[in-house]
């Protein structure tokens, strides 16, 4: 029942009471035609709802924060076609309910539509988010309304629930790409697909020879079988992985933890970036508490830290100190890695002596201003 209902309703009794005190003419003829209106508009809504189709889509599925402090906009987009030519849609109610996964967030909204006669419109539905984390919004339920907002009729629901990713804006972290390039003794077996480099055991290109190519690089064979002096270019070796430990211990009052996990996701947003920039690959690990299993994600494209962080934020944080520590040392029988990052926004002990690396562990506190997170 609508608002509407409850309005056309009163209007009816009083024209009752009217009626009966004023038996005449007029006062019936007003009754019978408020008696009739309402039937006209129910005839009018079942042919409706019959040329009316709804359907939901997300065009972008990455929302970033133009500051910590602004909220993000994630939007999903409402798309609904009136395939009726003459009577358009003059109102429409969008039910939706949306949730922060991450941090725990819910809430739900009413958004109005309409619809002109043959026309399809998209209704863009914009859920304001102040914390990052993967927010799911869901259309309940969509329904329209006759001209007189009498009746309602329900034209489409449980859509498909759509994930939109909320990230922060970048941080300037002081990284030494060298520091993290190809760190052990061994030889690369990877080779970048869309750069040369200087590796001779692995050939880029061949191409003819310009002033300034070293005559080492000349390739004889092919340059006595075209007659032209033809250059070989060597490969760009990858770097070794970069292990990168997440730190989900995240301690405090409820405000201070949710602070706090939008720091430890610019940290990582931002490191991540960086580090695909420059061409070293992350390995990423971070235990999930809710599952009790310690997850690992290899990434290299941009896509890849898109889909990471689909799965990062799926884990919920904790307040137990050290959880990573252990539970990594517990995996596996404690296989240190060669060196790693440690990303964390929690008081750490001292990690040198943890095991988790072999050679060294950079312990990253990303509460602390970017310009004491230095890493040469």
């Amino acid at each position: 029942m609508t608002i509407g209902t409850l309005i056309y309703a009163l209007l009816c009794l009083i024209g009752v009471f009217i009626c009966i005190f004023y038996l005449e003419f007029g006062t019936v003829a007003l009754v019978g035609i408020l008696v009739f209106i309402p039937l006209f508009m129910l005839i009018f809504l079942i042919f409706m709802r019959t040329r009316v189709s709804a359907s939901v889509d997300t065009k972008n599925p990455v929302s970033e924060k133009e500051s910590m402090e602004k909220p993000a906009r994630p939007a999903i987009t409402l798309s609904i076609e009136n395939h009726n030519n003459l009577l358009p849609i003059t109102k429409g109610v969008v039910k939706v309910r949306y949730e922060n996964y991450f941090t725990g967030e819910k809430g739900k909204m009413k958004v109005k539509f309409s619809v002109d006669a043959g026309r399809k419109r998209d209704r863009r539905i914009v859920v304001p988010m102040m914390n990052c984390g993967d927010i799911a919004i869901n259309i309940r339920k969509v329904r329209i309304f006759d001209y007189l907002s009498i009746f309602a009729w329900t034209i489409g629901k449980k859509y498909h629930t759509q994930h939109v990713l909320v990230l922060p804006p970048t941080k300037e972290f002081y990284l030494g790409r060298q520091r993290w390039f190809n760190e052990t003794d061994e030889d690369s077996d990877r080779f970048s697909l869309y750069k040369k480099g200087d590796d001779p055991s692995e050939i880029f290109d061949i191409r003819e020879y310009v002033d300034g190519d070293r005559i080492q690089r000349i390739h004889w064979k092919l340059t006595s079988k075209t007659g032209k002096y033809m250059v070989k270019d060597g490969s760009l070796p990858l770097a070794k992985a970069l292990h990168i430990f997440i730190d989900l211990c995240i301690p405090g009052e409820k405000n201070a933890r949710i602070h706090d996990s939008n720091l430890l996701v610019q940290g990582i947003y931002s490191i991540g970036l960086y580090m695909i920039e420059n061409a070293i690959p992350q390995h990423f690990i971070w235990y999930d508490a809710e599952n009790d299993i310690v997850q690992e994600r290899l990434v290299e494209q941009e896509e890849e830290l898109l889909w990471m962080f689909q799965d990062l934020f799926k884990s919920k944080p904790t307040d137990r100190p050290g959880e990573l520590v252990e539970a990594y040392l517990a995996w596996q029988g404690g296989r240190p890695v060669e060196s790693a990052l440690y990303l964390t926004v929690s008081d750490q002990p001292d990690l040198e002596n943890s095991g988790l690396a072999r050679n060294r562990i950079e312990v990253m506190d990303l509460r602390r201003d970017s310009s004491d997170q230095e890493v040469e």
